[in-house]
């Protein structure tokens, strides 16, 4: 089953990761990326993980996740959740606690315990590209990602930043639909070729 893509902001936003080994570090770094507020909740971490706490950047809770009904207060306010434990049954905890307050849950590697997957990203600035293959195979989304960073260069990043700061004017001054839509199309030319079209030769 396909799954519908969808972006969410996560700027200051509360988001937990259930589990401090490698492969919480790397939703960690996911999250960051995005500007997240995170949270890890583990008894230990990895040593990225705890520079990551010693620089602030992320807030570590020091203990297991606690499988009685006092885990809800942990995820009061939370925008998602991550599990990514070796504990199935906290794994399935978190999973159910989660389901039942309407928080979008990934517990890594579980399809059947999750409500979002973690796409595979190519990333330029506030460029985005996602790709899912529905949790069948992390391996093929990668391959994918691999072969689209070779042909999304940097510009892109700086182009949807131009752009965006001058849209609203733009707005404001043309007010024909087409017309924008022309003025837009010239813009992104000249940013992403050099060059505007229907220029002479």
């Amino acid at each position: 089953m396909a799954y519908f893509p969808i972006y969410i902001e996560l700027e200051g936003k509360k988001c937990i990761v259930v589990g401090g080994g490698k492969v919480a570090a790397g939703k960690v770094r996911q999250l960051l990326a995005f500007e997240a507020k995170v949270e890890v909740i583990s008894p230990e971490l990895t040593l990225e993980l705890e520079q990551l706490a010693a620089e602030e950047r992320i807030l570590w809770k020091q203990m297991s996740f606690p499988q009685d009904e006092s885990g809800d207060a942990f995820l009061c306010d939370c925008a998602l959740v991550v599990a990514a434990t070796d504990q199935r049954e906290i794994n399935v905890r978190v999973s159910e606690l989660c389901r039942a307050q309407g928080i979008p849950v990934n517990v890594v590697d579980v399809k059947e315990l999750c409500t979002f997957y973690f796409p595979a990203i190519v990333k330029r600035g506030d460029v985005v590209v996602g790709i899912s293959t529905g949790g069948k195979s992390p391996a093929l989304a990668a391959r994918v990602r691999r072969e689209l960073e070779t042909v999304l260069p940097g510009s892109y990043g700086t182009a949807a930043d131009i752009l965006g700061a001058c849209r609203e004017e733009i707005l404001t001054r043309v007010p024909d639909g087409r017309e924008r839509k022309k003025l837009f199309e010239l813009l992104l030319s000249y940013l992403l070729d050099g060059e505007t079209q229907g220029k002479d030769n």
